[in-house]
C-alpha cells in the first residue's frame, strides 16, 4: 500500500511538472508571436511617419539591404534606391494606417497586410491645404528578422480606390 501511494504521488508530480513545462512553452510561443506582431506593426507605423515627415535615412533603415518597394508602378530595389525614392518626392502626404494583420511564417519571417488612406497636398508652408484624399489601398508586406531586428523585405501598394483628381507625387 505504501509503495502504491508513493508511486501515485510520483506520477502526479511528474504529470504536474510536465503540464507546467508545456504551459511555459506555450506562453513563450505566444509571447514570441506577440513580439513579431508588435515589431512588424511598429515598422508599418514608422514607415507612415517617416514618409509623412520626410526622413530618407530613417525611412530606408526600415528596409533590408536587398528590399523591394513597389508604389504605383514605381519599383525600387535595394535600400539605397528606396532612400532615393523618398528624397525625390515632392509634396506632402498623410498616411492613415489601419486594419493591420501580421502572420508569422517562420522564426525569421512574417507577412502582413495593412490598409492605408493617403491624403496629399502640394509642397508649402504649414498648415498644408489638402488636395483631398488621394487613395485607399492595401500594403502587402514581407518582413524578415535580421541582425538589426525586424525589417521590411518587400512592400507593395495595391490601390483600391482613388480620388478622381489624384495625381501621384512627382520626383524632383
Amino acid at each position: 500500500m505504501k509503495r502504491s501511494k508513493s508511486r501515485l504521488v510520483s506520477t502526479v508530480v511528474v504529470w504536474c511538472v510536465g503540464c507546467l513545462v508545456t504551459l511555459a512553452a506555450a506562453d513563450a510561443a505566444t509571447a514570441d508571436e506577440r513580439s513579431v506582431d508588435d515589431a512588424c506593426r511598429d515598422l508599418i507605423m514608422d514607415y507612415a511617419y517617416f514618409r509623412d515627415h520626410p526622413d530618407p535615412d530613417a525611412y530606408a533603415a526600415l528596409f533590408t539591404e536587398d528590399a523591394e518597394l513597389s508604389i504605383l508602378g514605381d519599383t525600387r530595389k535595394g535600400r539605397a534606391a528606396i532612400r532615393q525614392r523618398l528624397a525625390e518626392v515632392t509634396g506632402n502626404t498623410v498616411h492613415l494606417m489601419s486594419t493591420i494583420r501580421i502572420t508569422p511564417v517562420s522564426a525569421t519571417e512574417a507577412k502582413g497586410v495593412s490598409y492605408v488612406t493617403v491624403y496629399t497636398a502640394p509642397a508649402g508652408d504649414d498648415p498644408h491645404t489638402a488636395d483631398g484624399w488621394a487613395g485607399i489601398g492595401e500594403y502587402h508586406d514581407f518582413f524578415r528578422r535580421t541582425d538589426a531586428g525586424w525589417q521590411i523585405a518587400s512592400r507593395k501598394l495595391l490601390l483600391r480606390l482613388r480620388d478622381s483628381g489624384f495625381k501621384p507625387p512627382v520626383a524632383k
